[in-house]
């Protein structure tokens, strides 16, 4: 009887090794080339430029990423918006994603030209706006600090470059509109802190002042900074736009880099820590802006900090004796109390000069001089033209020579125009051209028509009030200059109407400046 051979332990090592050795030699090949394929040994750069007050969390946020899998990596640039927006603007390098604080900023971007930059974003942090207040007495709330009739010295950035500025803007409109005259009441609010506004937002840490915007995150920083005043923070009482952070992924950025960005939001929007760079987890109901409502404001901003010299023309023939119903006094009368609002509502700086006009008011002129061009600063001090506005009356039966007194205030303002500042005709007419001996309507469009100079604007702002006005008419004469018209068939509504014009008519392209 034959035995069977026994197997000891080390037979049975050497044969699964041999029998690994013969498949590492045939398919060792693919497998390290499938493990390969899983990692990448290339990842996509994907640029991000933010806000520097967001750009330390989006950097940590980024390198606790692990990105190899997916075969991006994220690096992040702090740059102020508007140097960021300047090269979208001038077609210069682009990163992958922009950041900046506010939405207001991709706005002003499309408004520039960048008009391939998205109009909105995906919120990725927040920091509220609040009032940054020194002395708790002057006040408990928005309305008592910054409203109407605020008593707090009260500063402010430029809320074109400020979003925590624009913010405390639009709300300072918000109060005025529930007073009696909202339209003075929102010139009231506002000139005194657009007399000295800062143009950098963290100048106003170093200002006398009682009071001022800013975001919850610059304010914690500036109290947690050894030595400085140590400032109280009142949040609104009513929803104003916070500093929102909007993603957007730039139009020109490849797929890999697009998927790479969209991959580093969803990260983002998944719940890193904020709080310890002073800034809030995104809220996706937060109040917006409302991108009328901005403009409106920017524009009347824009006019209460720029100079003008703005020759006013104001209609006295024999219909603005006429009494308003409801109110128990005269056309006149209301377009001389709006017009005596009105200089108090000019920069100091600013030139005004005024006539009047009906038929036949100096010989065969049909229009006179009540006060010479000068500032409203030497207007006011010498208590002179206050007293003639005051003293201006409507003629007994003056018809309305509009078109000859419309063209010789146009001469008188062409050659007399000032580099530096917003120029511009204002006539303020209850009527039409009633002068049967004057230049005709299209005798006056084509004499305009000659005096344009794109180098040096000069439109005409008409303001009709009562339902004789010929609006097409102001429209064609205010059209051919690159201005416009206004117009209320409700002369009780010409204080509204001659504020909405002011807001407007100091404010010129490009971007509010002067030419």
């Amino acid at each position: 009887m034959v035995r069977p051979r026994r197997v000891t332990a080390p037979v049975v090592g050497l044969s699964v090794l041999l029998v690994l050795s013969v498949v590492a030699w045939i398919g060792g090949d693919a497998v390290i080339d499938r493990l390969n394929a899983t990692r990448c040994t290339d990842p996509v750069t994907v640029l991000v430029t933010a806000a520097p007050a967001v750009a330390p969390a989006l950097s940590e946020a980024a390198a606790g990423l692990d990105s190899g899998d997916d075969c991006y990596r994220v690096e992040v640039r702090a740059e102020p918006a508007r140097e960021t927006m300047g090269r979208l603007v001038d077609g210069g390098e682009s990163p992958s994603v922009w950041v900046p604080e506010s939405t207001m900023w991709l706005r002003q971007a499309r408004d520039s030209g960048a008009w391939r930059v998205p109009e909105a974003g995906i919120s990725v942090a927040r920091s509220p706006v609040v009032l940054a207040v020194k002395d708790a007495a002057k006040g408990k709330n928005w309305r008592e600090l910054i409203g109407p009739g605020a008593k707090a010295v009260g500063g402010i950035a430029d809320p074109a470059k400020d979003p925590a500025s624009l913010s405390a803007l639009l709300a300072m409109r918000g109060f005025a509109s529930a007073e009696k005259d909202p339209a003075a009441a929102t010139v009231a609010s506002i000139r005194p802190v657009s007399a000295d506004y800062a143009e950098q937002a963290d100048d106003l840490f170093t200002r006398p002042l009682d009071v001022f915007p800013t975001s919850e995150q610059a304010l914690e920083r500036h109290n947690s900074t050894p030595g400085a005043t140590r400032l109280t923070a009142v949040a609104a009482e009513n929803p104003v736009p916070p500093l929102d952070f909007p993603y957007v992924v730039l139009p020109d950025v490849g797929e890999t880099q697009r998927a790479g960005a969209e991959k580093f939001l969803a990260h983002l929007r998944s719940g890193p820590t904020l709080d310890r760079f002073g800034l809030r987890a995104p809220d996706d109901k937060a109040a917006g802006l409302d991108q009328g409502f901005v403009d409106e404001t920017l524009r009347l901003w824009s006019g209460l900090t720029l100079t003008a010299r703005v020759l006013g023309v104001l209609d006295v023939s024999g219909s603005m004796n006429q009494v308003v119903p409801r109110t128990g006094t005269t056309r006149m009368a209301l377009a001389v109390a709006a017009a005596e609002r009105g200089l108090g509502m000019f920069k100091p700086g600013t030139q005004i000069g005024l006539w009047k006009f009906s038929t036949r008011l100096d010989g065969d002129k049909d229009y006179r001089e009540i006060i010479p061009f000068a500032s409203v600063k030497d207007h006011l001090a010498s208590g002179r033209a206050l007293a003639e506005v005051r003293a201006t009356r409507a003629t007994a039966n003056g018809a309305t020579g509009l078109y000859d007194t419309t063209l010789a205030a146009y001469q008188e303002a062409r050659k007399s125009w000032e580099l530096g500042r917003i120029n511009i005709v204002a006539i303020m007419t209850d009527g039409r051209n009633e002068d049967p001996d004057s230049i005709s309507q299209r005798q006056l469009l084509d004499e305009l028509a000659k005096l344009q100079d794109k180098r040096r604007p000069l439109p005409v702002i008409a303001i009709g009030m009562g339902p004789d006005v010929d609006v097409d008419e102001l429209t064609r004469i205010a059209d051919a200059t690159g201005g416009r018209a206004f117009t209320t068939a409700d002369p009780a509504g010409i204080s509204d109407i001659f504020a909405q014009a002011l807001s407007t008519m100091l404010c010129q392209p490009p971007a509010c400046r002067p030419q």
